[in-house]
């Protein structure tokens, strides 16, 4: 169901209502729809490009640790020893914090 057709059922069509406000209202509505369409076109359009790049990154890293073995692995161990310095950083900041 629309939010337009929401606004028409909720408010009734009695009335000065009806010919005063309701056209103004149903128009508001219109565009209220419209908007929230090309919202979500976009949003779905994002989402197929992200997952288009998502697939071909992953492609390229699957390439190169076929190609480069050994570089891959003390890439990994170098981001894996970063990530641990920094969550040990938190946590040592954090327990300071609390005493």
């Amino acid at each position: 169901m629309s939010f337009s057709s929401t606004l028409s059922n909720a408010l009734g069509a009695n009335g000065p209502l009806e010919s005063d406000v309701m056209p103004v209202l149903n128009h508001a509505a219109q565009q209220a729809d419209g908007l929230l369409q090309r919202g979500a076109d976009a949003l779905r359009d994002n989402r197929d490009l992200l997952q288009d790049r998502a697939v071909r990154t992953q492609e390229q890293v699957n390439t190169y640790v076929r190609e480069e073995p050994l570089k891959s692995l003390l890439m990994a161990a170098a981001a894996g020893a970063v990530l641990m310095g920094v969550v040990g950083l938190l946590v040592r900041g954090r327990s300071h914090h609390s005493h």
